[in-house]
């Protein structure tokens, strides 16, 4: 699997201090992260996400790809990682063009 830079980027910005500078729930999380990747980026990570999310991959894989990055926020419980995957998915979709 090819994973993007942009999605490393995003990774990168969820780190021990997320609870503390972006706020206690998993969308304020994504919105924080969000900003590790530039704008003009987003459809990338986007498209990604869709790919990933198309249900060829099992809930073990997204999980292994999650944790293969710097992410240092766990996600827990069996689906917890698509969940979150999913949200940041939404929450790009949701976000107006720029």
């Amino acid at each position: 699997m090819n994973i993007p830079e942009e999605f490393y980027k995003f990774c990168l910005g969820l780190h021990q201090d997320s609870v503390d500078l972006y706020g206690p729930e998993p969308q304020d999380w994504i919105k924080g992260a969000l900003g590790f990747v530039q704008k003009d980026r987003h459809a990338v990570l986007r498209d990604f996400l869709v790919d990933l999310l198309s249900g060829d991959y099992s809930d073990a894989q997204l999980n292994e790809i999650y944790f293969s990055t710097d992410a240092e926020v766990s996600i827990m419980g069996v689906r917890g990682v698509r969940s979150f995957l999913e949200m940041l998915r939404d929450s790009i979709e949701t976000r107006p063009p720029q």
